[in-house]
């Protein structure tokens, strides 16, 4: 049910949304791999690879996404295609990457720690609260985060290619700085 997504949007100026999942669909690969799906792969170390699937494997997960684009596109400026993971490990310090091979099973508490502060300083947030930092806190935080250089600092972002018959939403952004 995307209703308390849906409501929050037309209730409030909500300028962009960025969503983990494929808003885009290409009919040329038989597997279901886009374009910017491959781009992606060959930007990512090898063993990080398998972070990117195709559209065939998610099965629901880009009908929602693109249902939810389409629901959300009258109350929101910008709607755009990330994918945290990448960003998270595009944006780590070199000797921090193992993180975003792990935070997805169970983080340590010094490690969540070190990204709280991280966090705070990499991408000036202002976070004077304590919360537990789960994978789906990181990963909303790295999609907000895209929809801010999106529109402030597109400099910042990793533009993935798009076939010319490309149908859905988009771009497909990634951070990397």
């Amino acid at each position: 049910d995307f209703s308390l997504i849906i409501n929050f949007c037309k209730k409030n100026k909500v300028l962009a949304v960025s969503i983990d999942a494929p808003l885009s669909f290409s009919f040329k690969d038989e597997k279901g791999f886009r374009i910017s799906d491959k781009a992606l792969k060959e930007l990512l170390p090898k063993k990080a690879r398998s972070w990117v699937v195709s559209y065939h494997t998610l099965m629901a997960v880009p009908i929602r996404a693109l249902l939810l684009s389409e629901a959300l596109s009258p109350f929101c400026g910008t709607i755009i295609e990330t994918h945290p993971r990448a960003s998270f490990y595009f944006c780590l310090p070199e000797n921090k990457k193992e993180l975003a091979f792990i935070y997805k099973k169970n983080l340590p508490e010094q490690e969540k720690d070190f990204l709280i502060r991280w966090l705070k300083e990499k991408f000036n947030l202002s976070i004077d609260f304590r919360f537990n930092l789960t994978e789906g806190v990181l990963d909303a935080i790295m999609c907000a985060l895209a929809c801010y250089f999106y529109h402030r600092m597109p400099e910042k972002l990793i533009f993935l290619p798009v076939e010319p018959a490309l149908k859905g939403f988009g771009p497909f952004v990634i951070i990397s700085f």
